[in-house]
């Protein structure tokens, strides 16, 4: 669903959040935190989800609960404060982030992705469009406007904040479960200029500089993130984080970035992904 559309047109929603309806006050901080078709302002957002929780809108009181402190308020500048990271790597730029999110922001983030997993997919260099392949056996979760929720665009915001990069060239945000065995091969998250498949959407959205993975679970075995570079097998305790410069200071494509999800051996893995462009896109 696009942010022009009626269910997310803030000229929609803006009476009819007047009018008491609590979803479209809800809908309305959506907006409002991620700057979509209204100016960002994180204060204001905050009180559309306390309006949409007056007016019955039982997930905006889950939000509160969640994003509140122990004496229940909200504090904006813990939230959008990340902590600092940690160099693994320096060529290629791979950093750790200890603690980046609460354990009860995990659980809300796997939450939102359970009911909607299905094999993930790869782009064909091609046509880039979506496709099944067989170095790709995991499943995942796309969670787009229609699917967007504060809590939500607090964890976008927060990543966007700790890589240095715009909130409006982050893609969408996908979680990521792997079973027992599952994986993703060897590949680069960079989108490679020399393959036609590309160009239009490097054309409209620029390159995706950064990777952010947030690691959802820790009570599983295996499932660490390996990269070629230095042998690097690394994973993260509930609530990591691990951010990569998939590029190189003057723009171009960083190949020492191949990297890999490797299969857990006991339990299942989940993981927040995020992708990060260095501009909004254009039409």
């Amino acid at each position: 669903m696009s942010p022009s559309s009626d269910t997310f047109d803030p000229a929609v929603l803006i009476p009819a959040a007047q009018a008491g309806d609590g979803d479209a006050a809800h809908r309305l901080a959506v907006l409002t935190a991620m700057g979509l078709g209204v100016p960002q302002d994180w204060a204001r957002a905050l009180d559309l989800l306390a309006e949409a929780d007056r007016n019955g809108f039982a997930p905006a009181r889950e939000q509160i609960t969640l994003l509140a402190d122990g004496a229940g308020r909200i504090d904006l500048g813990r939230w959008l404060t990340p902590p600092a990271p940690r160099a693994l790597l320096q060529g290629p730029a791979v950093l750790a982030v200890e603690g980046f999110l609460p354990a009860a922001a995990c659980d809300w983030m796997r939450g939102r992705a359970d009911a909607l997993m299905a094999p993930a997919a790869v782009y064909d260099p091609l046509t880039g469009e979506a496709r099944q392949e067989s170095a790709r056996t995991n499943r995942a979760a796309q969670l787009d406007l229609s699917r967007m929720d504060v809590v939500t665009a607090v964890v976008r915001e927060r990543i966007a904040r700790a890589a240095g990069l715009p909130v409006s060239g982050l893609e969408w945000t996908q979680v990521l479960g792997y079973a027992v065995g599952q994986t993703f091969d060897w590949h680069y998250d960079w989108l490679d200029p020399a393959l036609p498949g590309f160009a239009r959407d490097l054309g409209q959205r620029g390159q995706r500089i950064a990777t952010c993975l947030v690691y959802l679970n820790d009570d599983y075995e295996g499932g660490e993130t390996a990269f070629e570079a230095a042998d690097l097998r690394w994973r993260g305790r509930k609530g990591d984080a691990l951010m990569w410069a998939n590029t190189l200071p003057d723009g171009g494509i960083d190949r020492r970035t191949r990297h890999a999800g490797l299969p857990p051996t006991r339990g299942e893995k989940w993981v927040l992904s995020q992708w990060l462009r260095g501009r909004a896109p254009t039409a």
